[in-house]
């Protein structure tokens, strides 16, 4: 069945658990030597190096989750095995799981229906997001993934990711998804920034401030952000800030964009 563009996770998953599937297609060669060096140095670096899994969305079970996941969310990982995605899920902060589910998993569907299934291994897909851990408080989290199988149709069937706690550098507002694709054999190549995109927890955060309209006429006029600021009698520091803020706002990639956006919907 051909994916919807506006397809949810949720419905995703409990689609894609119901389908028959051949479970040939699903095999991967050489994935158990990757795991077991994973949980060879855990010992070492537990506390440093990324939790890896492996999840089959036909089964909704993950295959492989290395043993470091419990330093990072004191919960063992016995519990994701068995409990497969609906546990994960039952962990997730209410708030961030909406918008994974009805914006951050759609986009992705989207971006991949114009992808060759045979491609979808070579990009990365990385967003952050809350989980709660054994003292039920949240982490923040950031996942990246990419999706080693996918049937013709395009849909993914294995995703193969790490997740590692991002507390100190979490916007608490904000989630941030990021799209690389990997050139090079055997995903030892570069990572190329295909899309980079803000999503805001809050429909107010996204609205463009009294100040940063005005700092944004300044760009518009091609002003530099330090010649803006002797306007604004602000720092040249604090304007770059807004000027980020703005572009995040907006999901811009340059000042052009920026400017562009603005006109098209009238805020200069």
């Amino acid at each position: 069945m051909p994916i919807q563009k506006n397809t949810t996770w949720l419905d995703y998953i409990k689609e894609t658990r119901e389908q028959d599937i051949d479970r040939a297609m699903l095999k991967i060669e050489g994935l158990e030597n990757f795991f077991g060096f994973s949980n060879n140095i855990n010992s070492i670096f537990q506390h440093s190096i990324p939790s890896i899994y492996l999840l089959d969305y036909t089964t909704g079970k993950y295959i492989i989750f290395s043993q470091n996941l419990e330093s990072t969310l004191g919960i063992k990982k016995s519990f994701f095995e068995e409990g497969g995605i609906d546990f994960t899920i039952s962990q997730y902060h209410k708030d961030d799981l909406s918008l994974y589910n009805k914006s951050i998993f759609p986009d992705r569907v989207s971006f991949l229906k114009n992808i060759p299934p045979s491609e979808h291994s070579q990009y990365v897909f990385s967003y952050n997001y809350r989980l709660k851990n054994h003292m039920g408080k949240y982490c923040s989290l950031l996942q990246r993934n990419t999706f080693i199988r996918s049937d013709a149709n395009g849909k993914p069937l294995l995703s193969l990711g790490m997740v590692i706690n991002v507390d100190h550098y979490k916007n608490p507002n904000t989630a941030v998804q990021l799209i690389e694709k990997v050139t090079g054999n055997d995903y030892a190549g570069e990572a190329e920034t295909i899309l980079k995109k803000t999503y805001f927890l809050n429909d107010e955060d996204t609205l463009i401030t009294k100040r940063e309209k005005e700092v944004l006429k300044y760009l518009a006029d091609g002003l530099s952000s330090k010649q803006i600021a002797d306007k604004v009698f602000l720092s040249e520091h604090t304007v770059i800030v807004h000027r980020k803020n703005m572009m995040a706002k907006t999901n811009s990639g340059n000042i052009a964009e920026l400017v562009s956006w603005a006109i098209r919907n009238e805020i200069i």
